[in-house]
């Protein structure tokens, strides 16, 4: 190799090659570095950052009834706060002639029963004292032939016997009668003035029926509709704690790890950023059960009851952790 000394010429081709070589060299090294760094970024991301879709979400309480119905009426909407007491749904629940037709035939039976143990009662009172004079009668004929053995032959005693037994047996049926039937009768005539209560409430609530709001609290979505039919148990409105709001982070089961409780995170919605802490993290069958979109884990954000505030209830938010 030729080494230059100053006064020389030097050959400035070489020189350009030497400097379009060096440039060269540094670009295929950067983007060399750049393919790395991605790689790195992309393989590694899931332990810098953990991030995926949350719900501003709080403490639910279903409202429903436990008879099938018709929703007449529905006075709320999303979003809308209501207090204890307010009216949320007007619903004419099924079956109002069927069980008014049902009461009604009740109604009937107890009054005829009713009138059946009057009468019994009344004869019962009223043969009292024939049955005891007869009683009485039979009673004394004993006790003459006892006095006088030889006036009637064991044939006739044994038969007045019989009849003095008899007639004794229907004295205390008569007695147990006019004792047991004034109670019968009250208890006939409670069970018709229940139905006769029943039959006023079914009249008077099953039509037009109002469904009230037993706590305050913020409607959620899926409300149901004026003209839907529902079952027993099926859910009307949702009611969400307007006070306790979380923040409901679902996370794939790809993730090379979790969050641990207590970590911070940073909640992000439109124009919002607010800071948030890692309270809990649902077992991976609590997640399916509580209907994870992707059946992954569920974690629960906490929020500060001020930031809470800058976040809608029910809104979309993407939720991330990491550390840059």
């Amino acid at each position: 190799m030729r080494i230059l000394h100053s006064g020389e010429k030097v050959d400035h081709n070489d020189q350009r090659y030497q400097t379009s070589g060096r440039f060269a060299r540094t670009i295929y090294s950067l983007m060399v570095l750049a393919v790395i760094g991605y790689a790195l970024y992309f393989f590694g991301r899931p332990y810098l950052v953990l991030e995926g879709p949350g719900v501003v979400t709080a403490p639910v309480r279903d409202v429903s009834v436990p008879f099938v119905a018709d929703v007449r009426l529905v006075h709320v909407r999303p979003g809308q706060r209501v207090y204890p007491g307010a009216l949320l749904v007007t619903l004419n629940r099924a079956g109002r002639g069927e069980a008014l037709r049902d009461i009604d035939a009740a109604i009937a039976d107890r009054a005829q029963d009713i009138d059946a143990v009057r009468r019994e009662l009344m004869v019962a009172r009223r043969m009292e004292p024939t049955l005891r004079r007869r009683m009485e009668e039979l009673r004394d004929a004993l006790a003459r032939t006892d006095r006088t053995p030889g006036a009637v032959d064991l044939l006739t005693r044994a038969g007045l016997q019989r009849e003095y037994s008899d007639a004794r047996a229907r004295l205390e049926e008569n007695r147990a009668q006019r004792r047991n039937l004034p109670d019968l009768l009250a208890q006939l005539m409670e069970d018709r003035s229940r139905l006769q209560i029943r039959r006023a409430e079914v009249a008077t609530q099953w039509q037009n029926r109002r469904v009230l709001a037993r706590q305050s609290g913020t409607i959620g979505a899926g409300v149901i509709s004026e003209g839907d039919s529902i079952i027993p148990g099926e859910v009307m409105v949702r009611l969400l704690d307007q006070d306790r709001r979380y923040v409901r982070w679902e996370l794939p089961q790809t993730l090379l790890r979790l969050p641990r409780l207590g970590e911070d995170v940073v909640i992000e919605a439109a124009n919002v950023r607010v800071p948030g802490q890692v309270d809990r993290i649902l077992t991976l069958s609590d997640s399916v059960a509580n209907d994870s979109a992707d059946r992954g884990r569920v974690v629960h954000v906490e929020l500060d009851a001020a930031d809470a505030e800058r976040l809608a209830l029910e809104s979309s938010v993407t939720v991330r952790m990491g550390y840059f």
